[in-house]
């Protein structure tokens, strides 16, 4: 293979040891101040602007009703983040790849749900039953994979489009459904472990395992190096084909993972629940500094971001607001994110 020029380096995909984030490369005798340090890990300052303003809402909630600072109130945050945070995580690797946004989260919820309540209620072996969770995410997946791959039509397309279908399927297949309240997965659903709900750990356990392997992995720098810029990525020989499948299937296996901890939490659901996490979904991996044009953002940010939208919704509810008005701070929160996201982006470009 032929060496590469700096010029073609210092766009950040392309290295000698091939492709990773996208980081400038410091010429030899450049001032080591005008060069961000490889030592400080990527999206410190967000990590320490949520940190602040979840602080300030935990102290200001405080002030405002002594009783905030509680058990409850600790489990409720935990309980909320448990569902989203998986989501985020599935959501976050779709940003990354540069294929924008997922719009079709809600039914890559319900579908698996429906097909898990449906398979405890006839006494199907639990791992079986997560085997199943598991593929008929993946395969929702595999199937907007394959119309965006085959047909080149934007993914945010796609996905809404898909969505639609979706919903509209879901309710011509049932009305209502109901998990088992003596399946083991219910029981599983309601207990606690250390003090915590028990859907919150594998939540904390992926965030934790995929934001660790995705900067580290050769597959994670594909699709880091895809998302950055596809045109170098293909330059290096990276299949943005493969990478494409490789991250929706992942994002809807992880979908069939959130509604292994949704059907196991929400005992009856309906087909349009699922539209109540699409919002939160975008709000967390944005409010985590993960960019919409893809190529950067740390998955481990999307604990604290989705930890502090948590504790905003949980928040409202002391304050007394009605359902309606609790939708308004969380989407307040999204469209000064989307700003600033944009503002980011205008500076890389100068």
């Amino acid at each position: 293979m032929a060496e590469k020029t700096l010029p073609e380096l210092a766009q950040g995909t392309l290295t000698p040891d091939g492709p990773m984030m996208a980081r400038p490369v410091r010429p030899a005798g450049t001032a080591s101040s005008l060069w961000p340090s490889r030592s400080r890990p990527e999206g410190t300052a967000t990590g320490t602007v949520i940190v602040g303003a979840w602080g300030a809402l935990v102290f200001g909630s405080a002030l405002f009703r002594s009783d905030f600072l509680s058990r409850q109130t600790l489990l409720a945050v935990t309980f909320t983040m448990a569902i989203v945070g998986v989501l985020s995580v599935g959501q976050g690797l779709v940003a990354m790849s540069g294929a924008i946004l997922d719009l079709s989260v809600p039914t890559a919820l319900i579908l698996p749900s429906w097909a898990v309540a449906s398979l405890l209620g006839q006494g199907i072996n639990i791992f079986l039953v997560i085997f199943a969770a598991l593929a008929v995410g993946g395969a929702w997946g595999l199937f907007n994979a394959l119309i965006i791959v085959f047909g080149k039509i934007n993914p945010i397309i796609v996905t809404l489009g898909t969505n639609f279908a979706g919903a509209a399927m879901l309710n011509i297949l049932f009305e209502n459904a109901q998990t088992p309240m003596s399946s083991g997965l219910a029981k599983w659903g309601q207990g606690k472990f250390l003090g915590l709900p028990n859907i919150f750990w594998p939540m904390l356990l992926i965030i934790a395992l995929v934001g660790y392997f995705v900067p580290r992995s050769r597959v994670g720098r594909h699709m880091i190096a895809v998302g950055g810029s596809s045109q170098a990525a293909r330059a290096r020989g990276i299949s943005l084909r493969k990478t494409r499948f490789a991250v929706f299937v992942a994002s809807g296996t992880l979908s069939g993972v959130a509604a292994l901890l949704f059907t196991a939490s929400d005992l009856y659901f309906i087909p349009n629940d699922g539209s109540n996490f699409l919002l939160p979904t975008l709000a967390t991996i944005i409010v985590a500094g993960i960019a919409l044009s893809g190529g950067a953002g740390n998955l481990w940010l999307i604990f604290l971001s989705v930890g502090f939208l948590s504790t905003v919704t949980t928040a409202l509810a002391f304050y007394g607001l009605s359902d309606v008005w609790q939708q308004v701070p969380p989407g307040a929160i999204l469209m000064i994110a989307v700003s600033i996201d944009g503002y980011r982006r205008m500076r890389s470009r100068r």
